[in-house]
């Protein structure tokens, strides 16, 4: 008898002592194999479990997970748009990961999904470089736009309602800003600064305006 048929022989005998000994009743003969057809099946598992293969693919599904959390990762830095030549090559490997391991080559799929890793945690390590430099740069701007505005609103003279209120609105915009910015949408932050800068300027204009058409009144005075 062939090992394999032996041992499935052993398995089978195991499983009907093993439901002798229970008190396992043979009235419903499909039943009793559909019970020993699942506990040879159980049994095979297990020895396949302890076959190199199996611990090869093991290793491999690790591996994989590893490599899927690090995609996601880079994915929450935005690394796609700001580091896409690591980003496409860790994603290459990881499909080609999965291709190998479709065709059990696990050897071959364990070292892609390093592979993919390394390559993803550099994708995120750049985004994340990019992202601390570009917040940096637009909070310089918030607080430059920020300390203008309160020059600015210092000067709007009383009864001035009008103006008074363009410069809350403005301040209300400027606070905005810093809300896009946390939330690391650069691309309207960027087009908000350049606004807020236009809408400072022709405020102060205005109040310059105003202050020489009532020079004099209340005992106002000129810039």
């Amino acid at each position: 008898m062939k090992p394999f048929k032996q041992k499935n022989f052993v398995i089978a005998l195991w499983v009907f002592l093993a439901l002798l000994i229970s008190g396992f009743s043979f009235s419903d003969p499909q039943k009793l194999k559909e019970e020993i057809r699942k506990e040879i099946k159980a049994e095979l598992e297990k020895i396949i479990e302890k076959t190199p293969s199996a611990r090869l693919r093991a290793q491999w599904r690790a591996k994989r997970d590893e490599a899927k959390k690090s995609l996601d990762q880079g994915l929450l830095f935005g690394a796609p748009k700001f580091c896409p030549k690591d980003w496409d090559q860790a994603v290459e490997l990881f499909n080609r990961s999965k291709r190998y391991a479709a065709k059990r080559s696990y050897r071959k799929a364990i070292y892609l999904s390093k592979k993919a890793i390394e390559y993803s945690t550099k994708a995120k390590n750049c985004a994340k470089t990019h992202l601390d430099k570009r917040t940096k740069k637009l909070l310089k701007e918030y607080s430059s736009l920020r300390e203008n505005m309160d020059d600015i609103r210092a000067l709007v003279p009383p009864g001035a309602e009008e103006l008074f209120i363009k410069a809350s609105n403005i301040s209300l915009a400027i606070e905005d800003l810093k809300t896009a910015i946390n939330m690391r949408d650069f691309d309207q932050a960027d087009d908000m600064v350049k606004k807020l800068e236009k809408r400072l300027k022709k405020l102060k204009n205005e109040i310059i305006q105003y202050r020489k058409e009532h020079q004099g009144e209340n005992g106002e005075e000129g810039l």
